[in-house]
Protein backbone atom coordinates (compact mmCIF):
# COMPACT_ATOMS: atom_id res chain seq x y z
CA UNK A 1 0.00 0.00 0.00
CA UNK A 2 1.15 3.51 -0.81
CA UNK A 3 -0.27 6.17 1.50
CA UNK A 4 -2.11 9.24 0.22
CA UNK A 5 0.85 11.40 1.33
CA UNK A 6 3.20 9.09 -0.58
CA UNK A 7 1.09 9.37 -3.73
CA UNK A 8 1.00 13.16 -3.44
CA UNK A 9 4.78 13.36 -2.94
CA UNK A 10 5.34 11.05 -5.90
CA UNK A 11 3.25 13.38 -8.07
CA UNK A 12 5.32 16.37 -6.85
CA UNK A 13 8.57 14.56 -7.70
CA UNK A 14 7.40 13.63 -11.20
CA UNK A 15 7.01 17.27 -12.25
CA UNK A 16 10.02 18.65 -10.33
CA UNK A 17 13.04 20.40 -11.81
CA UNK A 18 13.95 17.63 -14.27
CA UNK A 19 10.52 16.03 -14.28
CA UNK A 20 7.89 15.27 -16.85
CA UNK A 21 6.91 18.63 -18.36
CA UNK A 22 6.73 18.22 -22.15
CA UNK A 23 3.70 17.16 -24.18
CA UNK A 24 3.97 15.57 -27.63
CA UNK A 25 1.27 14.77 -30.17
CA UNK A 26 1.36 12.37 -33.08
CA UNK A 27 -0.78 10.58 -35.61
CA UNK A 28 -0.25 6.98 -34.44
CA UNK A 29 -2.90 4.76 -33.00
CA UNK A 30 -1.43 1.41 -31.95
CA UNK A 31 -2.40 -0.02 -28.58
CA UNK A 32 -0.49 1.44 -25.68
CA UNK A 33 2.09 -0.66 -23.83
CA UNK A 34 3.83 -0.17 -20.49
CA UNK A 35 7.18 -0.78 -22.23
CA UNK A 36 6.56 1.94 -24.84
CA UNK A 37 8.78 5.02 -24.55
CA UNK A 38 7.80 6.93 -27.71
CA UNK A 39 4.67 7.88 -29.58
CA UNK A 40 3.92 5.79 -32.65
CA UNK A 41 4.60 8.76 -34.91
CA UNK A 42 5.42 12.04 -33.18
CA UNK A 43 4.55 15.27 -35.00
CA UNK A 44 5.31 18.01 -32.47
CA UNK A 45 6.48 18.43 -28.85
CA UNK A 46 6.74 21.39 -26.51
CA UNK A 47 6.71 22.32 -22.83
CA UNK A 48 3.32 22.16 -21.13
CA UNK A 49 1.63 25.54 -20.68
CA UNK A 50 1.05 24.61 -17.04
CA UNK A 51 1.50 21.66 -14.71
CA UNK A 52 0.27 21.34 -11.17
CA UNK A 53 -0.36 18.67 -8.58
CA UNK A 54 -3.87 18.32 -7.18
CA UNK A 55 -3.75 15.60 -4.52
CA UNK A 56 -2.37 12.52 -6.27
CA UNK A 57 -3.14 13.86 -9.77
CA UNK A 58 -0.83 15.78 -12.08
CA UNK A 59 -2.79 18.19 -14.28
CA UNK A 60 -1.15 19.46 -17.48
CA UNK A 61 -2.58 22.05 -19.85
CA UNK A 62 -1.29 22.60 -23.37
CA UNK A 63 -2.40 24.51 -26.46
CA UNK A 64 -1.19 23.74 -29.97
CA UNK A 65 -1.63 25.96 -33.00
CA UNK A 66 -2.39 24.81 -36.50
CA UNK A 67 0.97 26.26 -37.54
CA UNK A 68 2.73 23.96 -35.04
CA UNK A 69 0.85 20.90 -36.26
CA UNK A 70 1.65 21.64 -39.91
CA UNK A 71 -1.76 20.56 -41.29
CA UNK A 72 -1.45 17.10 -39.69
CA UNK A 73 -4.21 15.09 -38.10
CA UNK A 74 -3.37 14.02 -34.53
CA UNK A 75 -4.58 10.94 -32.64
CA UNK A 76 -2.10 10.33 -29.81
CA UNK A 77 -0.53 12.37 -27.04
CA UNK A 78 2.20 11.66 -24.48
CA UNK A 79 3.95 13.28 -21.52
CA UNK A 80 7.77 13.33 -21.60
CA UNK A 81 10.70 14.45 -19.43
CA UNK A 82 12.66 16.11 -22.26
CA UNK A 83 12.16 18.42 -25.23
CA UNK A 84 13.25 15.53 -27.49
CA UNK A 85 13.89 11.87 -26.79
CA UNK A 86 13.73 11.24 -23.06
CA UNK A 87 11.28 9.07 -21.17
CA UNK A 88 7.52 8.88 -21.61
CA UNK A 89 5.33 8.99 -18.49
CA UNK A 90 1.97 8.36 -20.15
CA UNK A 91 0.36 8.02 -23.58
CA UNK A 92 -3.24 8.14 -24.77
CA UNK A 93 -4.92 7.53 -28.11
CA UNK A 94 -8.02 9.42 -29.20
CA UNK A 95 -10.26 9.92 -32.22
CA UNK A 96 -8.38 11.85 -34.92
CA UNK A 97 -8.51 15.63 -34.71
CA UNK A 98 -7.61 18.03 -37.52
CA UNK A 99 -6.14 19.23 -39.63
CA UNK A 100 -6.27 22.75 -38.21
CA UNK A 101 -5.87 25.98 -40.13
CA UNK A 102 -2.64 27.78 -39.18
CA UNK A 103 -4.58 30.38 -37.15
CA UNK A 104 -6.66 27.83 -35.18
CA UNK A 105 -5.74 26.44 -31.76
CA UNK A 106 -6.39 23.17 -29.97
CA UNK A 107 -6.19 22.92 -26.15
CA UNK A 108 -5.93 19.84 -23.94
CA UNK A 109 -6.09 19.16 -20.23
CA UNK A 110 -4.17 15.95 -19.49
CA UNK A 111 -4.54 14.33 -16.06
CA UNK A 112 -2.19 11.65 -14.75
CA UNK A 113 -3.40 9.94 -11.58
CA UNK A 114 -0.81 8.31 -9.32
CA UNK A 115 -2.68 5.17 -8.13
Amino acid sequence: MITDAGKNKTADLLIGTNGFGHIAVGDGGDDTSTSQNTLDHEIFRKAADSKQVVGNTIVYTITFTGAELLSNVISEMGVFDASSGGNMLSRVNFKSIGPLASNETLSFTFRVVIP
